[in-house]
């Protein structure tokens, strides 16, 4: 059974220990950093005025050259606000320890929170 949680409970959502829980144990803490998790780092991200190409960028970044690579960029996206959250979540990545499956599957992750600003501005597109 899929427990939902709304918006209120996801704004409290402490992304950054979600991503290193759910990048070192499986299970719970994967499935929910895929879910509550993703769902409110693309609230977070939208409020940081990032965009879903910027973080597809990013990922197919952390994919190719891992979470030091990413780190090291002086500016993983535009804006200071969305450059703090995302700096927030490579180093709650990096946190987990060098590895290439957890860079895959934080690379991964990233992917899934831009599809999902993709998602929300085509609905808004459509309801205008």
């Amino acid at each position: 059974m899929t427990t939902v949680r709304p918006d209120a409970e996801l704004a409290d959502l402490d992304v950054p220990a979600a991503i290193t829980r759910g990048l070192l144990l499986d299970g719970g803490p994967r499935q929910a950093l895929f879910t509550e998790a993703a769902i409110a780092a693309a609230h977070r991200a939208e409020a940081a005025g990032v965009g879903p190409y910027p973080l597809g960028f990013l990922a197919r970044h952390v994919r190719a050259g891992g979470f030091a690579a990413a780190l090291a960029l002086p500016e993983p996206v535009i804006g200071l606000p969305g450059r703090a959250l995302v700096r927030d979540w490579l180093q709650a990545a990096a946190a987990s320890g060098a590895d290439v499956a957890r860079e895959h599957l934080f690379a991964r992750w990233l992917a899934e929170v831009s599809a999902l600003l993709a998602i929300r501005r085509d609905l808004r597109e459509l309801d205008d």
